[in-house]
């Protein structure tokens, strides 16, 4: 990269890398795949520096490429899907966290939520995601080119559908502990 595309680089799209990781690690929940997606728009923007610094917004013209990214992502993977090893967590540290009781059932809590978060289509992921990280819908509108009508019932919808999929997965999950244990 010429030495002029790498200053206009660092003042387009360096600022906003932060942003940029956080937006696909909430997408993608991997911080490999999260930092694919980075990559990836990052050599677009490199390709397109010219139509970056033209935008209004880098970051809105950022994250619009991004969710492109994301959806061609969704799509390959769609057609051939792909088993992955799920992150081991291990908390091996002593601290001073409330009751193990309480612990147990917040970390069950979130990954039901989770979990339904997951089985969500790649499209309400998006939504969700970007209305998490404080997006307004005129901003959403302008990063995934959704008219403010439709998005506005797209989002909502997301958030019923992900409603519904925890409800499913806590009523399944009790069902399990009642076959399995006495509670």
């Amino acid at each position: 990269m010429p030495r002029s595309s790498q200053g206009h680089f660092d003042q387009l799209v360096a600022p906003h890398l932060e942003t940029l990781f956080r937006m696909a690690w909430r997408l993608v929940r991997n911080t490999a795949d999260a930092q694919d997606l980075v990559q990836d728009t990052c050599v677009a923007a490199c390709g397109n520096l010219a139509a970056l610094a033209a935008a209004d917004s880098p970051l809105r013209w950022l994250l619009r490429v991004q969710h492109n990214r994301f959806i061609d992502l969704y799509r390959r993977r769609d057609r051939s899907p792909l088993v992955s090893i799920s992150e081991a967590q291990v908390d091996t540290t002593a601290c001073d966290l409330p009751d193990p009781e309480q612990l147990l059932q917040q970390f069950q809590g979130e990954e039901l939520l989770e979990q339904a978060f997951l089985q969500l289509d790649g499209m309400q992921r998006t939504l969700l995601s970007l209305r998490a990280e404080g997006y307004e819908l005129p901003e959403i509108e302008a990063i995934t080119g959704i008219d403010r009508n439709v998005l506005s019932s797209r989002l909502h919808r997301a958030r019923l559908r992900l409603a519904q999929l925890v409800n499913d997965l806590n009523r399944e999950a009790g069902q399990i502990r009642r076959i399995g244990g006495r509670t």
